[in-house]
């Protein structure tokens, strides 16, 4: 299939296509993981249902509802950048092997999973646990130079084990793809670049002026895109897309690269670097193209040859690029217009009738709920403005002119997965996930907080499977979407799976779920009947003298730290101080030594004192010390 020819992908009716976006979360990729991990499950047991490849009690191969569900496209940033990746390979591999409820008591351990593996065990091994490996000194020593808070080398091993996938490099990564993924598929992930790319807009006279000096305005675009596509296996333009095909050297490199780009959690994690043999000046100029024109289902926008190109930065193009999310968080508007490309409008129109055609769905471990923030505090001098100008400009950044215009245009499905857990009382949580505090790297803390977030994750995904991703049924009133009708459910089905939510008014309407769920029939379940079940009903706690112990660790990661600050650079030419500067020129030549070790020593104790102290009062907040209390209301 060309891929340029987006004609290929007509609408079919038997089937809806899917789009996720996974948002960052650093540490509650744990939670993302096992959202993706329940949803590759039921995907999979409906496949080989419909196929006759399983068999359910009660229930022969011609009951098995017949219509498709496939996805189409993913995108992610951060940590959610990271799964994306992952549930791509686990994809290609064809090997699904979820982490079922029978396993929620056994913590750890290799689970054939690749969301498992990654996200719980991390990089724990006998001796150090991922933690205390983040705190570790090799780092410094080997580069001489401070390149982030934290040791970063845990996400290089990580990395390393997780695309450790086997396959010679002619093979053809869709041979064992599922029949839910598109073959087809596209990936989008998010960087944020140090360096921008001008973008040039002419001040020149429209009197025609030829002055070899006018004018122009550029800003600088630092937002960027790994756009990957499968192609039905077969290679990609580089000028247009990356490879997806893990089994390619070029294409493996770039992925392994861009999973763990997107993840430099800015200062806490090691910045990452790109060039021009990851980026090609073309693809630069394609996916900057795309950016502007809100087009990323063409592989070329028109707008691309009329913008004044620096095409010298671009031949050596270069950068820093750090956490994806510092600029977007959740790349769902971009996936939203690959499908509008490839399967046009959103809905079919039956008389006075519109069925969706097509959807999104947002994993986000940390969703915004405007409405409960409020508006924040009234500065009332400089020292009240200062502080939130960082807050004005990073949120300005990540502002969705985009999304807020397309929920108006574009009548697709939309769903967030986010994490919901309820008391035995039925009362929910106020922190329902053991990662979500210290900035959300509590989960680095302890491998228990990282298992009760993925199956969490689960337990989330099989609700909202089961309720939300679902569309209206109101035979009274001939409303039946096109894939509930005979030709693909029996009568019999759509009573056994039908949904009863109430409205905003508190009127009961009744639905049908776009992926009917296996476990149900399996278990001789009702849709509703596990909403208040976890499979890890408690959430962890871990004693305080576990945090103790890190103390010493911090102390001497910091006092590592400061070693390398302190080590002043040769100065190229002399400056002549003032009096005040020959004055403390004389106390550090006088106790230049003494002075560096006490700030060291010092410095190294106040801050992990800092450190400490903040650790224990996030999770004494999150309730995830032992003693404290877990709120809920």
């Amino acid at each position: 299939m060309s891929e340029n020819n987006y004609a290929k992908h007509q609408y079919q009716e038997d089937t809806f296509n899917l789009g996720l976006t996974m948002a960052g979360a650093v540490s509650a990729g744990a939670y993302t993981g096992g959202v993706l991990d329940y949803l590759f499950e039921v995907l999979d047991k409906w496949e080989k249902a419909k196929n006759g490849d399983l068999i359910i009690d009660g229930f022969n191969k011609e009951d098995i509802p017949k219509h498709k569900v496939s996805i189409d496209v993913m995108g992610g940033t951060s940590a959610g950048g990271m799964t994306t990746i992952m549930a791509a390979l686990y994809a290609i591999k064809g090997r699904v092997n979820p982490v079922t409820s029978d396993e929620a008591n056994s913590i750890g351990g290799d689970k054939n999973n690749l969301f498992y593996n990654t996200w719980v065990n991390l990089d724990d091994d006998i001796k150090n646990l991922t933690f205390d490996k983040a705190l570790m000194t090799d780092d410094l020593k080997e580069s001489g130079k401070i390149d982030s808070l934290l040791n970063s080398h845990f996400i290089d091993n990580i990395a390393k084990t997780a695309f450790s996938v086997e396959g010679d490099p002619e093979t053809n990564p869709t041979a064992k793809l599922p029949g839910y993924i598109s073959r087809d598929l596209e990936m989008l992930i998010s960087h944020t670049m140090l360096k921008g790319i001008p973008l040039t807009v002419d001040f020149s006279h429209s009197s025609g002026s030829t002055l070899s000096d006018n004018p122009s305005h550029s800003s600088y675009e630092h937002f960027l895109f790994s756009h990957f596509r499968l192609n039905e296996g077969n290679p990609v333009d580089p000028d247009h897309y990356i490879w997806l095909n893990p089994f390619q050297a070029q294409a493996k490199e770039h992925l392994k690269k861009a999973a763990i780009a997107t993840g430099a959690f800015p200062v806490g994690l090691r910045y990452r670097e790109f060039d021009k043999k990851d980026f090609n000046p073309e693809y630069l100029k394609n996916v900057l193209s795309r950016i502007i024109e809100m087009d990323h289902g063409n592989p070329e926008p028109a707008i691309k040859s009329k913008i004044q190109w620096d095409q010298q930065l671009l031949n050596n193009y270069r950068s820093v690029t750090v956490d994806g999310g510092a600029l977007n968080n959740e790349p769902y508007a971009e996936g939203l217009c690959i499908l509008k490309k490839r399967y046009g409008d959103a809905c079919i129109e039956e008389s006075d009738k519109e069925y969706q055609k097509y959807g999104m769905v947002m994993i986000d471990p940390f969703p915004d709920f405007a409405h409960l923030k409020g508006s924040g505090k009234y500065p009332k001098d400089l020292m009240g403005v200062a502080p939130g100008i960082i807050g004005t400009l990073w949120d300005q950044a990540k502002i969705k002119r985009n999304e807020i215009k397309l929920q108006f245009e574009n009548k697709a499905y939309r769903g967030v997965i986010f994490p919901v857990k309820y008391t035995q009382n039925k009362q929910k949580y106020q922190n329902p996930l053991a990662c979500g505090a210290m900035e959300a790297f509590s989960g680095f803390l302890d491998r228990k907080f990282r298992h009760h977030d993925f199956f969490l994750g689960r337990n989330n995904a099989r609700n909202f499977i089961r309720a939300y991703l679902s569309v209206p049924y109101d035979p009274a009133n001939n409303v039946i979407h096109p894939l509930h009708r005979d030709k693909y459910w029996t009568k019999a089905m759509r009573n056994r799976l039908k949904i009863e939510l109430k409205d905003k008014n508190g009127r009961v309407k009744t639905y049908l779920p776009l992926i009917p769920d296996m476990n149900l029939l399996i278990d001789n379940r009702a849709n509703d009947e596990d909403i208040y079940k976890y499979d890890v009903p408690d959430i962890p706690q871990i004693p305080k003298s576990k945090i103790k112990q890190l103390e010493d660790k911090v102390y001497l990661r910091s006092s590592a730290m400061l070693s390398q600050l302190l080590e002043l650079p040769y100065e190229t030419e002399r400056k002549k101080p003032g009096f005040l500067g020959r004055v403390l020129g004389k106390i550090v030549e006088w106790f230049d030594q003494a002075i560096r070790k006490k700030l060291r020593s010092y410095g190294a104790n106040w801050a992990s004192a800092k450190v400490i102290k903040w650790f224990t009062k996030e999770l004494e907040n999150a309730g995830l010390l032992e003693g404290s209390e877990q709120g809920s209301g």
